[in-house]
């Protein structure tokens, strides 16, 4: 479907806590190949009075069952898929719903991001894997696009992502800083960093260890570095691929002033810009666990309010 200029309907993606890294991920390599994206939130979708120039819903979520996630793929019009883990969404899940009737689950394509074997191990809101899944699927789309791999090269991915987790834990594990006294975690980021700032920061939010504030380096020449200024003893974490003119002067100012500056970048490893972003969100995955470790906070078992958690979680009201 195309508009009148003949360039092809913006496509609309929908996530929420987690998953909304991997729809950064997913926004960054259709934009690489020239489709025009948005990533909202469920709450987003009824204000919006352009959902009709979407061609196509993409809902990425861990069980698929969130009313504003459900409701929204009800409502659309256009092309609809649905990125969730491969148990969650039988015939029956669809029947119980207030949202589809028995025949429409045939007009959302669902896509499967774990098998039989997951069968919900994780428990906790930090999911490693509702993140890390689709976006391995995104990094083969990325990558390998309209060519069906064999499986020597389905091994060399393989082989390739053992060799970035193993780094990415060894590279945490020789960081020597505690954490403990630190009140509030900044983080830095670029539009090509966003999907592994905001792994890190909806980790340490979810788990319930320290405030988290992401900052975009082109808006941080205003006042937003204030609050570094008020809060010395906070610790910034720097993120980057490649090195820049901006990069240079911000990392220069930022380790003259202030002590608890720590770059986590890319720069040294081989591979393109999809490869890098997954890399780095590998590293603010094992540095989540250092961060609520240093905190003596449990990241797959964080304690939470149930009666709060238990209610939200379970509301099927209107948005």
């Amino acid at each position: 479907m195309t508009n009148s200029n003949g360039f092809k309907k913006p496509t609309l993606i929908m996530a929420t806590g987690g998953s909304k890294a991997a729809a950064y991920y997913l926004q960054m390599v259709l934009e690489s190949k020239g489709t025009i994206t948005e990533v909202i939130e469920p709450r987003d979708y009824s204000y919006k009075t352009s959902i009709n120039n979407f061609d196509r819903l993409i809902a990425l979520s861990k069980n698929g069952k969130t009313n504003g996630i459900q409701e929204a793929l009800h409502l659309f019009k256009g092309e609809k898929y649905l990125f969730t883990s491969d148990y969650v969404l039988s015939d029956n899940n669809y029947k119980k719903s207030k949202y589809f009737g028995e025949n429409e689950k045939s007009m959302i394509t669902n896509i499967y991001w774990a098998n039989r074997y997951y069968a919900d191990r994780e428990k906790s809101f930090v999911s490693l894997v509702s993140t890390l899944g689709p976006m391995i699927i995104f990094l083969e789309l990325a990558c390998y696009e309209g060519k069906e791999l064999c499986s020597k090269e389905l091994r060399g991915i393989n082989n390739k992502l053992k060799t970035l987790i193993k780094k990415s834990k060894n590279k945490i594990s020789s960081l020597d800083f505690d954490f403990f006294d630190t009140n509030i975690i900044q983080i830095m980021s670029g539009y090509d960093t966003r999907a592994s700032a905001t792994i890190l920061e909806s980790n340490m939010t979810e788990c319930g260890a320290y405030p988290t504030i992401i900052h975009d380096k082109g808006s941080y020449c205003h006042g937003r570095s204030n609050l570094l200024f008020q809060n010395p003893d906070s610790s910034l974490i720097y993120l980057l691929h490649e090195k820049k003119e901006l990069d240079e002067t911000l990392l220069e100012i930022l380790r003259k002033e202030y002590q608890n500056v720590f770059l986590f970048h890319t720069s040294n490893f081989e591979g393109n810009i999809f490869w890098k972003e997954f890399y780095l969100s590998l590293q603010m995955f094992y540095l989540s666990q250092k961060l609520a470790s240093d905190k003596q906070i449990d990241l797959t078992q964080p304690e939470y309010n149930p009666n709060v958690v238990k209610k939200l979680y379970n509301y099927k009201g209107g948005m």
